[in-house]
């Protein structure tokens, strides 16, 4: 942390960068560390050409820059695993400095200066750099904070919560309301976000004696039901509810490219994520491949069954 900490510290012009479909956690510790940038004195922006529309009620989205031509010094990259998921990337060709500071433990370590530490979210990590500036967190830092913490932490449901979070749950609950955002960001969905998740309910297949729960929508039916990639987020999770499933697979058909969510009880969806160039947690992993998308899915069930098997057995 002390290098990154040096490296802000003699940077003047700083762009903010986060991955392509951001999640509440990028979106928020991007804008938080744009808070805290703005009140060390710096010259900063966010450039990120694709805006979630539920995370609209933070009032820096009006300050979110689509594209820029400016010449930064220094890019920090936020809440990405690999520089391919970069949002924006044309702008690291021009910086001297690229920092990364992220939360998953299967980054490349393509920064300069990378801050990679194992937390639940990206914004723990930002709030431990706002303590050790000894920066003070108002209503302005905390309510960004705590949409990326409850995004990512499934309002403190997923296993990959900390002792530590809940300590910093209890701060930002006395400065924000961590309910309201709770229902904002993970509750409250549209009607055409109702619409598609009976669509993906439909297309659910169940294989290996009900354990493994395989889900998809195409591109065709985002626009026929109005809904973007981040609105899709809702439906990845929901098979998880059956008691018998222990991992989700839920695939985005798009016509050259499939992107792909898998989530899990126990079992390490990162690791099967890497063998298809992708990546995550424990828990929550994500790929996005050319493969043609029969082949995909044929071996993405071959390798969660194989999985699934070993916990099996290694778990009687």
């Amino acid at each position: 942390m002390n290098n990154i900490i040096s490296e802000i510290k003699v940077s003047n012009n700083i762009v903010l960068l986060c991955h392509n479909n951001p999640d509440g956690d990028a979106v928020g510790s991007t804008i938080a560390m744009y808070i805290l940038l703005k009140r060390l004195g710096k010259e900063v922006d966010i450039v990120l050409d694709t805006l979630p529309k539920r995370f609209n009620f933070l009032k820096e989205y009006q300050d979110i820059k689509k594209e820029s031509t400016k010449k930064y010094d220094t890019a920090v990259i936020l809440d990405t695993g690999s520089i391919d998921r970069v949002n924006s990337a044309y702008l690291l060709d021009t910086v001297s400095k690229k920092l990364v500071i992220d939360h998953h433990m299967t980054n490349t370590m393509y920064g300069d200066v990378n801050l990679v530490e194992d937390y639940p979210a990206c914004c723990e990590i930002i709030y431990n750099l706002i303590k050790e500036m000894n920066v003070s967190i108002d209503e302005d830092l905390a309510l960004p904070l705590a949409v990326g913490l409850l995004t990512d932490t499934g309002g403190f449901a997923h296993k990959n919560v900390l002792p530590s979070t809940f300590t910093m749950a209890a701060e930002l609950s006395s400065l924000v309301d961590l309910s309201d955002i709770y229902i904002k960001v993970l509750r409250t969905i549209t009607i055409n976000q109702f619409n598609i998740k009976k669509k993906a309910l439909d297309n659910l297949e169940l294989y290996n004696n009900n354990a493994l729960a395989v889900s998809f929508i195409t591109s065709e039916d985002m626009e026929r039901y109005n809904v973007d990639e981040d609105e899709c987020g809702i439906l990845v999770g929901i098979p998880l509810e059956i008691d018998t499933v222990e991992v989700s697979i839920f695939l985005r058909k798009y016509p050259n490219q499939t992107r792909v969510s898998l989530r899990s009880g126990h079992i390490d969806v990162s690791r099967i994520a890497s063998i298809f160039g992708g990546g995550g947690h424990v828990n929550a992993a994500g790929i996005t491949t050319a493969m043609p998308y029969e082949d995909l899915k044929e071996k993405l069930i071959i390798e969660v069954g194989k999985s699934i098997n070993e916990w099996n057995n290694c778990h009687r």
